[in-house]
């Protein structure tokens, strides 16, 4: 930030010498020639003096951090600057069409052009491409606004000055109203920057925003895994630096890890496409276009006191003429729940599944206590019967490749059992899905006491 402050403090204090030593020229020139031309020029090198100090103000504003008053940084200071400049220059364009258009119905005036004269504009302008220069690269390199606009208002300065000196030589030449007509053409290249230069800061300091951006940053949203839709993308800058509010729907049934992780992915996105945004993500649960297996578990899932919803299922069926839908679902609690308060959750449970998908549904709820780390060992080496088993059954599947490893585990009173088994990587999950139903089943005709039984599936 340091380093920052002095390259830019250092190109708008060089700047600010080099316009003092333009002003003292055109002082010079004007006081030797009368020219309304030389006149606007020397006018404007003069409140470019103030336009600089504001310059130079307004980047160590801009450069200091976030703090308690300032929550977004003080990066708009620059724009401020920015905007001052452009009022300068606007009342700079209304003093020189004054005093025009008070001279074009006046006499014509002898103008007295001395060759040194000539000859001070021609360093003067020569001196103003050297800091119109100096001023661009170092606001390319800071990529600052205020900079730019400094850099923008001098490059005015220099085809004013050649329509200035331009009109010296006219009135050198005998033509007298050159000079007027001089510092009308001044007058509204002036006006043209004045506008040019305020259109920006306008709109940073109103808070426009950029269409290009917004469009950009939404489609990278829209491309973070787990967005199901961007709703909502608002985008402000300040200075240097740019500020996203951005609102994306995802399932219903996302746990709260996995919407931090999805809008942790649309942040990543973002800075892909816009580094150095600062993004707020809010994640909202898709409704509208949502199946009715996770409306239900969505629906069961809100209810204070539920842990976890899992097993649901819904069939549907015509009765009397009637489509109807019948929901089983099991829900975990808190262990040592009364049997009176598991059922009170039970019919809570059930009507918010009823209200979510309507009177034609019939609800049924398993309430289960949600089981904590119990204490265990592994068995594996001495039950090898039940890894031949396992492993013989699992390769009998016509869709299992192989089963590579298995684990067994012994704990409250039973055995658990987990199998990894390959599968061709283009088998539908499914399929796969209904081979290790069968291989628990198996499993456990064969004995009794295995429990829990996890299928891994790996392809192939």
């Amino acid at each position: 930030m340091k380093t920052q402050m002095g390259r830019a403090g250092r190109a708008a204090l060089v700047a600010l010498l080099l316009t003092v030593l333009l002003t003292v020229t055109k002082l010079v020139v004007w006081a030797a020639t009368d020219s309304l031309a030389v006149f606007s020029q020397m006018l404007d090198s003069a409140l470019d003096i103030v336009a600089l100090l504001l310059l130079w103000l307004g980047i160590r504003l801009a450069t200091k951090p976030a703090d308690e008053s300032h929550h977004y940084g003080h990066g708009k200071a620059e724009n401020l600057a920015a905007f001052v400049q452009t009022l300068i220059l606007g009342s700079l364009v209304v003093g020189v069409l004054v005093e025009a258009a008070g001279r074009l119905f006046e006499d014509e005036t002898a103008i007295e052009v001395p060759a040194y004269a000539l000859a001070l504009f021609v360093a003067s302008a020569a001196v103003d491409v050297l800091r119109v220069g100096y001023l661009f690269r170092a606001a390319r390199v800071e990529s600052s606004d205020a900079l730019r606009a400094g850099a923008t208002n001098f490059a005015a300065d220099i085809g004013t000055a050649m329509v200035a000196l331009l009109s010296l030589l006219g009135a050198r030449a005998g033509w007298h109203r050159a000079d007027v007509i001089g510092g009308l053409v001044v007058a509204l290249v002036v006006g043209i920057a004045a506008v040019r230069l305020g259109r920006r800061s306008i709109d940073v300091l109103m808070d426009r925003a950029p269409d290009t951006r917004v469009a950009e940053i939404k489609a990278a949203a829209a491309g973070a895994e787990g967005v199901t839709e961007t709703r909502r993308v608002r985008l402000r800058s300040g200075g240097k630096n740019l500020f996203a509010d951005v609102t994306v729907a995802a399932g219903r049934t996302a746990t709260l890890e996995r919407a931090h992780d999805i809008a942790e992915a649309v942040e990543h996105e973002i800075a892909r496409v816009a580094p150095g945004t600062d993004v707020v993500v809010h994640v909202e649960p898709m409704s509208e276009t949502t199946g009715l297996v996770e409306r239900a578990q969505a629906a069961a899932s809100r209810q204070p006191g539920v842990h976890e919803v899992h097993n649901v299922l819904i069939h549907a069926f015509d009765e009397d003429g009637l489509s109807k839908l019948h929901v089983t679902l099991h829900a975990k609690v808190q262990p040592g729940t009364s049997l009176g308060d598991a059922h009170a959750l039970s019919d809570r449970i059930e009507d918010a599944v009823v209200e979510e998908l309507g009177d034609h549904v019939r609800v049924d709820s398993h309430i289960e206590p949600w089981q904590s780390t119990s204490r265990g060992r592994d068995v594996t080496s001495s039950r090898e019967d039940i890894v031949a088993l396992v492993t013989e059954i699992a390769q009998r599947e016509p869709d299992v490749v192989d089963c590579h490893e298995v684990l067994v585990t012994s704990g409250d009173d039973q055995l658990s059992v987990v199998a990894h088994v390959r599968g061709r990587g283009n088998l539908p999950l499914d399929r796969m899905h209904d081979a290790s139903v069968r291989i628990e089943d198996a499993a456990r005709a064969a004995h009794p006491e295995i429990g829990p039984v996890l299928i891994h599936f790996e392809p192939a």
